[in-house]
């Protein structure tokens, strides 16, 4: 099941994608140029396999955005703006609250309810199974989770500093 944890991670791990995959393309293309005359240690079939994993992971974040983008398109406006908000820009709440005409308070809770409805629209998606599986497997996505979480509790019954969100 898919909790406001990994809703909001989902939410980070979004701005990351693009440049992740390119990231493995430009290793995939190097390590099939480097290594393709292989060495009696790393032979031919090992170049194989990894570049065969690679591509397998990559194509794991790709079905990951499109997973999220799909979740997002089923929601309120008010979520997809905030939400696309957050995806995109790197803003500060006070920035986000000036581009959004809103308070500061109403604009940490239209970030929440877009959390949580972002989670429920992944829960009631037929790729869920699919997206939980994504999440466990990608360490660095589980990193990014175990700090959104930390944060959250540490914030759990004191005063919220809005510029941490």
């Amino acid at each position: 099941m898919i909790d406001i944890y990994d809703s909001e991670t989902l939410v980070k791990v979004y701005k990351l994608l693009k440049k992740k995959c390119e990231a493995m393309d430009r290793f995939i293309k190097n390590h099939a140029l480097y290594f393709g005359p292989c060495t009696a240690e790393y032979g031919s079939l090992d170049v194989c396999n990894n570049i065969i994993e690679l591509m397998t992971r990559k194509n794991q974040l790709i079905n990951l955005k499109i997973i999220i983008d799909l979740a997002i398109k089923t929601l309120p406006e008010k979520d997809k703006k905030i939400l696309a908000i957050k995806m995109n820009y790197n803003l500060q709440m006070s920035e986000i609250c000036e581009v959004l005409s809103l308070k500061e308070r109403t604009a940490f809770r239209r970030i929440e309810n877009a959390f949580e409805d972002l989670a429920e629209a992944l829960n009631k998606s037929k790729h869920c199974r699919k997206l939980c599986k994504i999440i466990k497997e990608e360490d660095w996505i589980q990193d990014i989770k175990e700090e959104v979480k930390e944060r959250r509790q540490a914030f759990k019954g004191r005063p919220l500093e809005i510029n941490n969100l």
